[in-house]
């Protein structure tokens, strides 16, 4: 009888041992070198009309933009681009990834023969909710465009979360 038992625990833990190391272990994301400051955003551009009132001079709403790293996937360059759903813009700004800012001056446009400058840009970590009112990213700068050199749009906004009640 106590043959048997031992003959039972030996076939469980031969069982055991070969179905866990069976097991995989699941790969590990990595994100680029740009990441938490690349990302999908949903925007809004505003101009300030008058001290302190910003309004969407373009009836634009909330747009999507794409920030993402470059081909060479520096900590300290990225791209911003709007893929057309404002202004049709896309340029390479600098980054500082020590406090998650970006800016540029006088970029050239991939897109559109124009200039494009980007100041005070900035990603906050959980600093933002979408439209479900989750926590999530944020992001902020100032653009401003050769072809519209008088205005300065303020483009603020939030990491997209994917969820399809939080699309615009």
């Amino acid at each position: 009888m106590k043959r048997i038992k031992l003959l039972y625990v030996a076939a469980f833990l031969t069982a055991w041992a070969t179905l866990s190391s069976c097991e995989k272990d699941a790969p590990e994301v990595e994100y680029t070198s740009t990441y938490p400051v690349s990302g999908e955003w949903w925007v809004t551009y505003k101009v300030e009309t008058s001290p302190g009132k910003f309004e969407d001079v373009e009836n634009a709403g909330y747009t999507a933009l794409l920030t993402y790293n470059t081909a060479a996937n520096k900590p300290t360059e990225i791209w911003v681009d709007d893929h057309g759903n404002f202004r049709d813009f896309k340029i390479k700004s600098g980054l500082q990834m020590s406090n998650l800012s970006f800016s540029v001056t006088d970029a050239s446009n991939i897109n559109v023969d124009n200039k494009v400058s980007i100041a005070n840009g900035k990603v906050i970590k959980d600093g933002g909710l979408s439209r479900t009112k989750i926590k999530t990213d944020s992001i902020y700068f100032q653009v401003k465009f050769s072809d519209d050199p008088d205005a300065i749009y303020h483009v603020s906004g939030h990491r997209r979360t994917g969820f399809p009640e939080d699309q615009f």
